[in-house]
């Protein structure tokens, strides 16, 4: 199917009329350059801010102006930094053995999955392999690199977010912008850091603003019901450790009752305790909201003599229960009572007494996509809305700017269809080949530990990686993707000093789960990387004159590979 990236400057134009308001663009880069015309080499960044159509004069860009022109920019940078596809490098390589051993990899797979898989030497950018690789499958938390991808692209690797505490007359005011890292710590900080500078005495309440984002908190594609799970928190502009409250239900036999407390504990989380001193372990914990409270619902029964239980749940409006434990944490060091909290809005005129800054962004989606943080993805996305647009963060826009950033590097629009942030969807859908792309930018595009490369989890190191591919040197360096019946892993293989040499993006749609649950989905995965990395190893013995000791791989086991020609799938790609 045709690659188009032309599209980008209609998806823009479209956000720009759906009423972009003109607004600061984003803290610290709000002068750009009178200069308009920059030309990239081969191997430059993309500048994190640079407006490349001559602005009229007196002519002051728009939000959407600005980023019309940085996708743009992105999508010519995208073109100068394609490799030369002449590149002598690969007249060697045993793609037809690689074909084989994919082949003998998904042999017993048949019709039980849709299955979609590109490799891609980023050296040269001869395709190695591709099957279906142009074909639209769920990515799961794949989804997560094209949200992180942009964001580095867009707000750039040292961004980093900010909670401020301000005041105005006789109010306090904590603002969030969406840091997907604050926790309890932070707040505590913040309040000792303001209190000894203030007088308290003209202070009668603290307002919390988390008017960055919209008034949505729960992403598209969440279940609002259930019990809470913590993996589908609620975003917004102000909350704390990850927005989930860990309640933890003890056995007191003692007194023959269910002793239940939360993690963190704030008047904003109220706790219901039903539960009871039983012979069975069938207790149930959840949480669920309640005129802006957070409710902690205890039910069922635990034996006397049991261990405790402890389970994670999404907290209710986070923003309130982030300014209740701030509010605290004052009135603990100033020994006063805690101050009332209500929601609204800073005003411009309000004077700022303490700020806590994040990590930076390079540093947060390295943490999110090691431990495919849900949370993260989803505020890293409404931040870039928020960035992008100078509206209140939403999905929507967040969206529109996703489709601009995948058109941006050739990919159809038609191709991709995004739910929300972090993948945790049954509608949303990538190609393997875009994103293979994404990570083809990268290796071209940034400085070390800023890459979106950078971030992704190592086979053998701590996150979801840690059990696989764990014979490979920690040379392979990827992002998982798991939902009941769908998995994917996209990532790259790497030289010994770690130079990102071959990507690739293995997705499998399952239509029978039972036939292929997911630890036999991800050990096609593995076995297909391990080939790939085995095929690679090959032809550089071959490029430095060293004769292989086997043509063998290991999923052939000595015997001879021969090319795979699966009923309905694409041959192997050449140089």
């Amino acid at each position: 199917m045709p690659r188009r990236w032309g599209v980008v400057a209609a998806v823009v134009v479209a956000l720009g009329a759906a009423g972009w308001a003109v607004r600061t663009w984003i803290r610290g880069h709000s002068t750009l350059p009178s200069a308009a015309t920059l030309e990239l080499a081969f191997d430059e960044p993309v500048p994190a801010s640079v407006y490349f159509v001559r602005p009229e004069a007196g002519h002051v860009p728009t939000v959407a102006e600005q980023l019309e022109a940085r996708l743009a920019a992105l999508a010519a940078a995208y073109e100068g930094r394609r490799p030369d596809p002449r590149s002598i490098g690969l007249v060697q390589f045993d793609v037809e053995g690689l074909s084989g051993a994919i082949g003998l990899a998904l042999a017993g797979v048949g019709d039980a999955a849709q299955v979609s898989i590109h490799i891609r030497d980023l050296r040269t950018g001869h395709v190695l392999f591709d099957d279906f690789g142009d074909t639209p499958l769920n990515p799961a938390s794949n989804q997560k690199l094209l949200t992180s991808a942009a964001a580095l692209e867009l707000l750039g690797p040292d961004y980093t977010f900010a909670t401020r505490v301000l005041r105005d007359d006789t109010a306090l005011y904590l603002v969030g912008e969406g840091d997907p890292t604050l926790q309890v710590d932070d707040l505590r900080q913040l309040a000792m850091t303001v209190a000894p500078a203030l007088d308290f005495t003209g202070i009668v309440r603290l307002v919390y603003d988390d008017s960055a984002f919209s008034e949505r908190r729960l992403a598209p594609g969440y279940d609002p019901g259930g019990p809470g799970l913590a993996y589908e928190a609620e975003s917004s502009a102000l909350g704390v450790g990850y927005n989930y409250v860990e309640i933890i239900a003890t056995p007191n036999r003692r007194e023959r009752r269910i002793d239940v407390v939360t993690k963190p504990a704030t008047p904003a989380i109220v706790i219901e305790n039903r539960a009871k001193i039983g012979k069975k372990r069938s207790i149930a914990l959840t949480t669920r909201e309640r005129g802006g409270d957070t409710v902690v619902t205890a039910t069922g029964t635990l034996p006397a003599s049991g261990a405790p239980v402890s389970v994670r749940r999404r907290v209710h409006e986070p923003a309130r229960v982030a300014a209740s434990i701030f509010a605290g944490a004052l009135a603990e060091i100033t020994t006063s009572e805690p101050l009332p909290i209500e929601r609204g809005v800073a005003p411009g005129t309000a004077e700022e007494l303490a700020s806590h800054e994040s990590t930076a962004l390079a540093e947060v989606l390295d943490l999110g996509l090691a431990y495919s943080n849900n949370f993260i993805a989803e505020q890293v996305l409404r931040t870039l809305a928020w960035r992008m647009t100078g509206e209140p963060g939403g999905w929507a826009a967040g969206e529109d700017i996703l489709r601009g950033y995948w058109s941006a590097l050739g990919n159809d629009p038609d191709n991709i269809v995004i739910e929300n942030g972090s993948g945790l969807s049954r509608t949303g859908r990538l190609t393997t080949t875009g994103l293979v792309d994404l990570l083809a930018m990268a290796a071209r595009g940034k400085g070390p530990g800023q890459s979106l490369i950078d971030a992704l989890p190592v086979a053998g190191e701590p996150g979801t990686l840690r059990a696989r591919l764990r014979l490979s040197g920690k040379r392979v360096r990827a992002k998982t993707g798991t939902l009941d019946d769908v998995s994917g892993l996209t990532g790259v293989i790497t030289a010994e000093d770690g130079t990102a040499q071959i990507a690739f993006s293995i997705l499998i749609n399952a239509r029978d789960v039972a036939r292929l649950d997911a630890p036999v989905r991800r050990a096609i995965e593995d076995r297909i990387v391990t080939a790939t990395l085995f095929a690679l190893d090959d032809y550089e013995a071959k490029q430095s004159g060293v004769v292989a000791p086997t043509a063998a791989s290991p999923l052939t086991g000595g015997r001879p590979r021969a090319p795979w020609r699966g009923a309905g799938r694409g041959a192997p790609a050449r140089p």
